[in-house]
């Protein structure tokens, strides 16, 4: 299913709500983005340069559903202090977001398969973390 809702949705546009949402409901999260200058909304271009990055990486991730590797990544990620517990809040602010914009299409059975991928996700960009 996860390639069937990665293909219908509107991955930036996606990807900077589930941000703003991470940034607003964990605060925290904020800290590594000083160079976004307190601008944390899903329209602000810091916000929209970075879900071009996560876009890229679950692009990545989607191809390649079986054996998911972020190893540089996670190191990326270590090296600059990012919580492993980020990725699992950016992996629930996506599942609002799906159920939030999509709705009755966002099923129980998509909504399954995007918490595992997501979860995935979190476990192979915390793969590196000592």
């Amino acid at each position: 299913y996860i390639v069937e809702i990665w293909s219908q949705v509107d991955k930036k546009l996606i990807t900077a709500h589930a941000l703003e949402r991470v940034f607003a409901v964990y605060p925290w999260t904020t800290r590594l983005f000083t160079k976004l200058n307190g601008k944390f909304k899903a329209t602000d271009i810091g916000v929209q340069e970075h879900a071009a990055k996560v876009v890229s990486a679950l692009d990545t991730a989607v191809k390649n559903i079986n054996n998911i590797n972020f190893k540089q990544l996670s190191s990326e990620h270590q090296k600059i202090g990012v919580d492993t517990q980020n990725f699992k809040a950016l992996g629930q602010a996506f599942l609002v977001e799906l159920a939030r914009q999509y709705k009755l299409k966002f099923s129980a059975k998509k909504h399954e398969a995007a918490h595992k991928f997501f979860k995935q996700v979190a476990e192979a960009l915390s793969s590196n973390y000592h």
